[in-house]
């Protein structure tokens, strides 16, 4: 299988490129990424040059929003199935990435956190809503995290039907990612953590990712 990297310099675009790299059964082909970079692979500065001179069957990106939207509609344009953890997409967004993507018969998959989100995880803290009327969120990130709140905690409040203003945002130095979910009545609280230790904590997730949109062509947008 063979792998673009976009926001390649980036902390979790160059932990993933140093992780794939050693795979040998999926190659990493180039990268995309502002930064002049000393990699053994080539690296572009806009997506119209990547595609013009590489080939490859998906894109990862770990960029900004807005920025990510036109390198992940030109990928799917020309048939390069996506995989993204960038944060920030709006319902506007998905529409459009989900007819581009059944257009051109790609797997897309968008999600805030790869290390947490699923099925069951959704179904648990919605149940939980039920059983506590409210909910307070507070989510700390390492201060180059540019959103508030986090799309994970945006994800978390959506499931719940829980407005933003709820949400807490932290900036402080040397955390990866902290989502706290507080549910209470007027007799009992229920604290759920989740923290990110290491980023290997997402690579299984992105992993998945990447063989579900390459092999099962697997549309999923969370936001």
């Amino acid at each position: 299988m063979r792998l673009a990297i976009n926001g390649i310099s980036g902390k979790m675009g160059s932990y993933l490129y140093n992780y794939l790299k050693e795979r040998n059964d999926w190659q990493v082909v180039c990268g995309l990424s502002r930064q002049n970079l000393d990699l053994p692979i080539p690296i572009y500065k806009d997506i119209k040059s990547c595609l013009e001179n590489e080939q490859f069957d998906t894109l990862i990106d770990f960029t900004h929003y807005p920025s990510c939207l036109e390198v992940v509609k030109q990928a799917i344009i020309h048939n390069i199935n996506v995989v993204s953890g960038t944060t920030g997409y709006k319902k506007y967004d998905e529409k459009l990435i989900k007819y581009l993507a059944t257009k051109h018969n790609v797997g897309v998959v968008i999600s805030p956190n790869f290390s947490l989100l699923s099925q069951d995880i959704a179904d648990l803290i919605y149940q939980i809503k039920k059983l506590f009327p409210y909910c307070e969120i507070i989510e700390t990130h390492g201060i180059h995290k540019k959103d508030k709140p986090s799309g994970t905690a945006k994800y978390f409040a959506n499931l719940m039907n829980l407005d933003y203003a709820y949400i807490h945002s932290v900036r402080l130095p040397g955390i990866i990612a902290d989502h706290t979910l507080t549910f209470a009545d007027e007799y009992q609280s229920l604290t759920i953590t989740h923290r990110i230790n290491n980023r290997q904590a997402f690579i299984t997730g992105i992993e998945k990712a990447i063989i579900d949109v390459t092999n099962l062509k697997k549309v999923e947008i969370l936001i």
